[in-house]
């Protein structure tokens, strides 16, 4: 059985290997990505940083052998464009499951804590980014409701 429960200051070693993990995951889909072990101690530090400037949240999942998921929230972010609603919101930078443990509810009951943690911080939405190449990903977030609204598109030279 898993259980979904806060971050503790004893999991760090763990969460930054599944922080390693998801980054790894995902490179051979961005090619912007450096290496992961080039990256990762700034980076889950500015990961961290943000989530306590933000008032933000880390949640994971644990099961009896231990960790196997995560979610990253940052609680209250001020819109940038200046067109938007003035309203903070809550961004969901990071989402994580060990391999075999996904299609199990895992990523599902993840995502319902964040999105609860939004509604308690008094956030409106929650947004998130998703590689558009990420095809199992999109059809994850949009089975939970989310609806895609900005294409970032590049061409590389």
């Amino acid at each position: 059985m898993v259980t979904i429960r806060p971050y503790r200051q004893e999991d760090y070693e763990v969460l930054r290997s599944l922080v390693l993990c998801l980054h790894e995951t995902l490179r051979p889909l961005d090619t912007d990505l450096a290496p992961g072990d080039q990256i990762i101690d700034r980076y889950f530090q500015e990961l961290m940083t943000k989530v306590e400037s933000t008032a933000g949240a880390v949640f994971v999942a644990e099961d009896d052998s231990g960790l196997v998921g995560y979610v990253c929230l940052w609680g209250c972010i001020s819109p940038e464009d200046l067109d938007e609603r003035p309203d903070p919101f809550s961004f969901m930078a990071e989402l994580f499951v060990q391999p075999e443990c996904r299609n199990l509810g895992v990523g599902r009951s993840l995502v319902e804590r964040a999105e609860r943690y939004a509604v308690e911080c008094g956030t409106y939405k929650i947004e998130l980014k998703v590689l558009a190449r990420n095809e199992a990903a999109v059809r994850f977030y949009e089975a939970l409701g989310y609806v895609p609204r900005v294409m970032i598109m590049s061409k590389y030279f």
